[in-house]
C-alpha cells in the first residue's frame, strides 16, 4: 500500500489556509502474488474415482466370460447397483448391439454427471439401451435381468445383517431364473485370477 500526504494551500480573504489530505493509492510496494488454485480444487472427483478403482473394459470381459462359462449362454441384460457414474452400463451397451443396461443410484448429482459425460458419449442408438434410475437398491423394481453388479465393495454399506439379507432378496427377485449376482468381497479382479509371479532373493526359495 503506497501512502502519501498532499498539502493544499488556498487563499481566502487574504488568509492562507493549509489543508493536509491523506491519499492511498491502493497499490502495494510489494508485488502481489496470484494465488494459484490447488489441483484438488479443480479436479473432477468422479473422474479421479474412475481412474483409481475402475477398469470397465476388464470388468466387461470378466462378467461376460464367466457368465457364459457358468450358464452356457450369453448375458444381454445387466443392472448395475450403486452405479455412480454408470461407466459400466455404458461399457455394457457398447459391447453388443443387443445388450441393455440399467443403472441404479441414490445420488442425483452423480447420475447427472454420468448423463453429461458417459451417456452423452454414446451414439443415439446406444443411448436408447441405457436407463438410469435414482432409486434405493433395496426398493427399486426393474425388469428381470441376467446380471446384477454390485462392485467396488458398494454392497458392504449394509452393515446390519437384516438389511444385507433384504438386499440379496431384492436382487434375487430382479434376476431371471439362471441370473447371477456379481460382487467383489476382497481385493480386485486380479484377486480372482490364478497368477504366477517370479521373485528371487538370495537364500530363499519362493513357490
Amino acid at each position: 500500500m503506497i501512502t502519501c500526504w498532499i498539502t493544499i494551500v488556498a487563499q481566502r480573504d487574504g488568509m492562507s489556509i493549509k489543508k493536509t489530505q491523506h491519499k492511498s493509492s491502493g497499490k502495494s510496494g510489494k508485488k502481489q502474488k496470484t494465488k494459484k488454485p490447488r489441483k484438488a480444487d479443480i479436479a473432477d472427483r468422479h473422474e479421479l474415482y474412475e481412474k483409481s478403482v475402475q477398469a470397465t473394459d476388464f470388468e466387461y470381459e470378466f462378467v461376460d466370460t464367466n457368465f457364459r462359462r457358468i450358464r452356457g449362454r450369453t448375458a444381454t441384460q445387466l443392472r448395475e447397483d450403486f452405479c455412480g457414474t454408470a461407466q459400466m452400463c455404458c461399457e455394457w451397451v457398447r459391447g453388443r448391439p443387443d445388450n441393455r443396461a440399467v443403472g441404479v443410484d441414490l445420488d442425483p448429482e452423480v447420475l447427472a454427471w454420468s448423463r453429461d459425460h458417459h451417456i452423452a458419449a454414446l451414439d443415439d442408438e446406444q443411448k436408447t439401451r441405457v436407463t438410469l434410475l435414482q432409486e434405493n437398491v433395496l426398493e427399486v423394481k426393474t425388469e428381470p435381468v441376467d446380471v446384477v453388479l454390485a462392485m467396488n465393495f458398494s454392497w458392504q454399506i449394509f452393515e446390519v445383517r437384516k438389511e444385507l439379507v433384504r438386499y440379496f432378496a431384492s436382487v434375487r427377485e430382479a434376476l431371471v431364473d439362471d441370473g447371477i449376482l456379481f460382487l467383489d468381497a476382497f481385493g480386485g479382479y486380479e484377486a480372482y485370477q490364478e497368477m504366477e509371479e517370479k521373485t528371487r532373493h538370495k537364500g530363499f526359495t519362493y513357490v
